[in-house]
């Protein structure tokens, strides 16, 4: 026995690997394999799959921040002393510990992993996506085995087959650097972290209320005046006695197009797919401010300094308007290679549009009778724009309103009802329910007395997250269009990039396993493997994790 962050950790043995998310299918045997304790050479059997030797290395080798540190929020985050042996590219097959190799008879994102005293570790995937995730179970397994044996000591692990791959090809995470900004650096990490939980789908969140973050050469206002609020309210937008900090957000902090190829490449590495989203018709203030003539009163408009829903959205009335948001689609179609684009369509108000004499002509000329048509307009010719261009859309359920079209994809978040609507009537959904993974909720039933950092409210502890049905009220014929499950983490109430990690950690394994694997064991027997086996991981990389369901609190 040896103690990992104060808990005792037995020598693994048959039985003793937790892996999250469950795989498909796994065995394990009474054969043990001993990997050396300073170096592990990794044969890549398959030229393609050789720069993920590299990957893995600096994914492994480079823990985010090691030590133990006493945190503002009032928790304490402990890190493993354990040191994972060094990954070294083998040039010889015969002198590697680990093999990687392609298998066509795989899908695309399947792999094996067999450990034998035979062939050591050998991981064979469809494609390299299988691979890599065959890569990330055999991680949990060396940090498991690593925090049994001790610093510095040899690898033992036991025999062991598993054959796995994912029930969904969408496995999402959002991002949202628009509230309050985040560095590359820590979008990596965010990465990472993604790529740990075999999550395959970044939803960067781009532009709002409060911020413009993504440059547009075009309108280079967008980031010299869009990203910049005077102020910040304080405290929850419920707490009227706050008031604002009076302290200016944002001068800088924008993603610039050398950014965005830097952070495309680096999620690309993990197989990771990005995709961006330009907000239209509403959350579009950041917007207005750049440049006035996009609403309909003219303004002027400041850069929202608080939270909620404004009134003031994009004009449909006015041609200058498409104009803008096609220039802006240009170039983010030119930036990001993702078949799909999320254009929002959330959360906005047609109060402007009523009082509006050019939204009026416009609803006149089309034959629109409500100011929600008025939002399909748009909505339709945008996607007709963007599916010229060979790209797809995804908006959020309120696009239902509206009129979607039969080509859209919907990302259901107020609940599952809009996701099961929509797929009842043929369109592709992916679920992203606030009830279930809005995870700037919080975690415990009472945050205040157990020192929660502030979130947006709701309760949503790790076992309703893993509660989740995405085929609730679903028959076979509809089960189809359900295409994934998104994890969505709002930045209002979220200033530091530790704050974004405590609310998705330990969420994100709750996340992966719904959207991982077809059947689920008990929570009982998830929270163990948790317990055991990602909670380490996050100890031994210095990632940020909430410990209230590891100290039994609810």
């Amino acid at each position: 026995m040896i103690a990992v962050s104060g808990t005792a950790v037995s020598v693994l043995s048959l039985g003793a690997v937790n892996i999250v998310p469950m795989p498909a299918e796994m065995k394990e045997n009474r054969a043990v394999v001993q990997l050396p304790s300073d170096k592990l050479k990794v044969y890549a059997a398959d030229p393609a799959l050789e720069p993920l030797v590299d990957v893995w290395a600096e994914f492994l080798g480079k823990p985010y921040r090691p030590g133990t540190e006493k945190l503002s929020t009032g928790f304490t985050r402990i890190v493993s002393e354990t040191v994972l042996p060094k990954i070294r590219e083998a040039r010889d097959m015969s002198a590697a510990d680990i093999r990687l190799d392609i298998d066509r008879s795989l899908a695309e994102e399947e792999y094996v992993l067999t450990i034998s005293p035979e062939e050591k570790v050998v991981i064979s995937g469809g494609t390299a996506k299988g691979v890599w995730w065959g890569m990330q179970t055999l991680s949990q397994i060396l940090v498991q085995s690593a925090a049994s044996a001790g610093d510095g000591k040899p690898l033992s692990l036991p025999g062991l087959y598993v054959r796995d791959k994912p029930h969904f090809s969408y496995r999402g995470a959002h991002f949202d650097p628009c509230r309050h900004f985040f560095t590359v650096d820590e979008l990596k990490t965010f990465i990472d972290i993604m790529a740990l939980h075999k999550l395959n789908t970044l939803h960067w969140h781009l532009t709002d209320d409060q911020g413009w973050r993504i440059e547009i050469e075009k309108y280079p206002l967008l980031t010299k005046v869009g990203t910049v609020r005077k102020e910040t309210k304080v405290g929850h937008i419920n707490d009227k006695e706050a008031g604002y900090d009076g302290i200016p957000y944002g001068k800088g902090c924008y993603y610039t197009k050398k950014d965005v190829r830097e952070v495309l490449e680096y999620a690309s590495a993990r197989q990771i797919t990005v995709i961006p989203e330009i907000e239209m018709p509403g959350h579009a203030v950041a917007a207005l401010t750049s440049y006035p003539w996009l609403g309909c009163t003219g303004g002027p408009y400041e850069v929202w300094t608080t939270w909620g829903v404004s009134e003031d959205v994009f004009c449909i009335g006015k041609e200058t308007t498409f104009d803008f948001l096609e220039d802006v689609l240009d170039e983010i179609c030119e930036m990001f290679p993702s078949e799909y684009i999320h254009i929002g369509g959330d959360e906005c108000p047609s109060v402007r549009w009523k009082d509006c004499p050019d939204c009026r002509k416009r609803m006149q000329e089309e034959g629109l009778e409500s100011e929600r048509q008025l939002q399909g307009y748009l909505l339709h010719r945008i996607e007709k724009y963007l599916n010229d261009k060979g790209r797809k859309i995804i908006g959020w359920d309120e696009i239902l309103e509206a009129g979607v079209t039969p080509t859209a994809t919907v990302m259901s978040w107020r609940g599952p009802e809009g996701g099961i609507a929509a797929a009842k009537q043929g369109n592709d959904v992916i679920m992203a329910p606030n009830i279930y993974f809005y995870l700037d909720y919080y975690q415990t039933a009472d945050p205040k007395a157990n020192g929660e950092p502030l979130g947006i409210g709701g309760y949503v502890p790790l076992e309703k997250c893993y509660s989740f049905d995405p085929y609730d009220r679903l028959n076979e014929n509809t089960k189809k269009h359900i295409k994934g499950i998104q994890a969505n983490t709002w930045s209002e109430y979220i200033a530091s990039f530790d704050h974004y990690q405590h609310m998705d950690l330990p969420r994100f394994s709750a996340l992966s396993e719904v959207a991982w694997s077809e059947d689920k064991t008990s929570y009982e027997d998830f929270l163990s493997r948790v317990t055991a086996s990602m909670k380490p991981m996050y100890e031994y990389f210095g990632y940020i994790y909430a410990p209230y369901v590891f100290e039994g609190i609810k």
